[in-house]
């Protein structure tokens, strides 16, 4: 459509906009039929033409306000009309304006692709108001028929479903979470509706329901004192009676929190525990019959104490770990916080470790394990509340440890099935920068992901593939992520005392590859020439790495500066077989962490002896390092042990048809 064509319609646009804004009102309320005049109509058709036209979704924002505000004008009328109690005519009223909505949404998504899923996207934003006004549409409706005692019928499930299509468009909007809230306020839902109410509070863009909120808290502080009085063991109510008092405490929680009211009952909150724990018995038991509903409940739980922890953090601007210890109901809030953290985590490392190694037809293990992912993102996020939790709580460490392990040993099964170990990882970390996944969207649009989100992706494109990829994306992001929070400990871990623990042999002795060595006997078993060959090194790396251990390549620095190398090649010819042959190579196994350089001038094979000693590592190597051992001729008693030590913690090798073959004597040993 051309620009004459927009002005026009756009100028059409004011014009009808103005005349229903000025429409002089009678002195008597109007009549529906009023309200669905033909210049309603008119203005709906130059509307839906003009935002259909290809107009720049900055001006259609414009547009859409002053639409709504005459939409939501009429609604208000009709509300107080004087007409007759016949649904048919409602029924006309409304669908009208449903339908006009539903046309502009259709031409636009067939004109239009959504694009990435950033704040900024304007198209996205306009889209999702859309959505959201039509559930409001339905919703009035809804209230409308219940003003005339009559069954809002499905005008309440097409509001939540509208406002939900809202949110998966654009989750930067706090006020599509405050409408879903009102509906289940609506419906005494005050659980959900705290839920919401919170998300809205720390939406990128937020809704100010803080007064809806305090409401909210205070009905379930009201029933958080009836349970007190009535308080029994978890074991004697049923599940839907328990269920409803471990949300009652949960939200007692958030108020304490959010509100700081009732301070002085954070002790007998301890208890909350208690049936958290007995609730996650029975989300065990109960797991293969309504898993998805089990999965969101415990999301919802988990977002909704990151939520509490970051309001706290926020308020009381926290530098240090000090400013925690000093400040009472902070401290206190992170312990219960913690609480909730180790028993969720006892709860997906059970369940995972139990059923990992069967076929489980209804519930793969990783549908629990995207429950870590809230976790571990905002405890990166934040490394001072990240630092407190893991050095005042071990066992959490241990948990998030124990995560760790079981993700790595599904990655290298992965692996072991691909072809190219350096293409398998490179692209699964492709991946994870270039898309959001399934486990990522819950996440997405708050305050207190955003930062980290934003931090690992490239870009914002939602991934569509095959499960089976997205759980080998799961395993991958726990694995990196874990290793990286602050304060980790994935070596201590303890050793789970479950039915089905983590394999011993997971937990590794690293390995340090000479690399000067290896790459010269690569070369010379591939050419008959002793010459320096990186693919060697890349073999020998995917050897160990398949095997579950840590790996480290050490060469001389020059191995990885092309022009060093070259001024090598330069000055001293007789030498140039000892030169890399692909520098690239090298330097993308040092970025991703596996090679290491040592100054020119220094012996690298001191190095790789000192830190394996250290370290309690092996050195592969087909070098006696006898050079070491005279050194110490003055020192027999040093010199011995040296001996020893080389002899038990250094692997000899050969290359076959282009695979490692360390000394299958000393490989028994490992």
């Amino acid at each position: 459509m051309n620009v004459e064509t927009q002005s026009s319609l756009y100028n059409k646009f004011k014009e009808l906009l103005d005349k229903m804004k000025n429409k002089e009102k009678p002195l008597v309320v109007f009549t529906l039929h009023e309200l669905n005049c033909d210049d309603t109509k008119q203005f709906f058709q130059v509307t839906t033409e003009l935002i259909s036209s290809g107009i720049n979704f900055a001006i259609a924002k414009q547009i859409d306000k002053r639409m709504w505000h005459i939409i939501k004008q009429q609604i208000d009328i009709e509300l107080k009309s004087i007409s007759p109690d016949v649904d048919e005519e409602i029924k006309q009223f409304y669908d009208l304006r449903i339908n006009f909505l539903k046309t502009i949404i259709k031409n636009l998504t067939q004109q239009n692709q959504l694009g990435g899923l950033k704040n900024d996207n304007e198209f996205r934003q306009f889209l999702a108001n859309l959505y959201c006004y039509a559930g409001e549409l339905h919703e009035h409706l809804g209230r409308r028929l219940e003003k005339m005692n009559k069954q809002p019928k499905d005008n309440y499930k097409f509001a939540d479903l509208f406002y939900n299509k809202a949110i998966s468009i654009y989750p930067f909007q706090g006020k599509y979470y405050f409408l879903i809230a009102t509906l289940m306020r609506q419906f005494q839902d005050t659980f959900n509706a705290a839920c919401c109410l919170q998300k809205a509070h720390f939406a990128q863009i937020p809704y100010n329901c803080k007064e809806n909120m305090n409401e909210v808290f205070e009905i379930n502080r009201t029933h958080y004192n009836e349970w007190a009085k009535h308080i029994k063991p978890a074991s004697e109510l049923d599940r839907d009676t328990y269920l409803r008092a471990f949300m009652v405490y949960l939200i007692r929680f958030s108020t304490i929190v959010f509100t700081k009211i009732g301070f002085e009952e954070l002790p007998q909150l301890a208890n909350m525990y208690q049936y958290l724990q007995e609730y996650f018995k029975i989300v065990k038991t109960n797991v293969h019959n309504d898993h998805k509903q089990q999965y969101q409940l415990l999301l919802k739980v988990i977002m909704i104490t990151n939520f509490g922890l970051h309001h706290s953090l926020t308020t009381f601007q926290l530098k240090t770990v000090q400013d925690i210890k000093d400040n009472d109901l902070v401290r206190e809030s992170i312990k219960y916080v913690y609480g909730l953290y180790v028993n969720s985590l006892d709860f997906i490392l059970k369940y995972l470790l139990q059923n990992s190694m069967k076929n489980l037809d209804q519930v793969p293990p990783v549908t629990f394990l995207q429950l870590v992912i809230p976790i571990i993102y905002y405890l990166y996020d934040q490394p001072l509340i990240c630092t407190y939790l893991l050095s005042e709580y071990p066992s959490l460490n241990d948990k998030l440890a124990q995560i760790f392990l079981y993700s790595r040993q599904n990655l290298y099964q992965a692996e072991n099935q691909s072809n190219d170990l350096f293409q398998f990882q490179s692209q699964l970390n492709e991946q994870f920068h270039s898309f959001l996944f399934p486990f990522e969207m819950p996440l997405v649009g708050f305050t207190c992901y955003n930062h980290v989100l934003q931090t690992f992706k490239q870009q914002s494109s939602t991934y569509k593939e095959e499960d089976n990829q997205t759980s080998i994306i799961l395993f991958y992001v726990c694995e990196q992520i874990i290793q990286q929070l602050h304060g980790i400990q994935i070596q201590t871990v303890k050793e789970p005392k479950w039915e089905q623990e983590i394999p011993k042999e997971l937990i590794k002795k690293l390995i340090i590859i000479d690399g000067m060595n290896v790459a010269m006997r690569y070369g010379q078993e591939q050419s008959q020439a002793a010459k320096f060959c990186s693919q060697g090194l890349k073999c020998a790396l995917e050897f160990w790495v398949k095997r579950g251990h840590e790996v480290m390549i050490i060469l001389p620095d020059f191995c990885f500066n092309e022009s060093e190398i070259n001024k090598k090649k330069e000055s001293n010819k007789n030498n140039i077989n000892k030169l890399p042959d692909d520098v690239k190579l090298l330097l993308e196994m040092k970025n991703k962490g596996y090679a290491y350089g040592v100054p020119n001038w220094n012996y690298d094979d001191s190095y790789m002896i000192q830190y394996a000693r250290e370290k309690g590592g092996l050195i592969l190597t087909n070098d006696r390092y006898n050079d070491h051992i005279r050194a110490l001729e003055h020192n027999i008693v040093e010199r011995e042990r040296l001996k020893e030590w080389i002899r038990n913690n250094c692997i000899s090798y050969t290359f076959l048809q282009n695979e490692l073959v360390p000394n299958p004597d000393q490989l028994k040993r490992i």
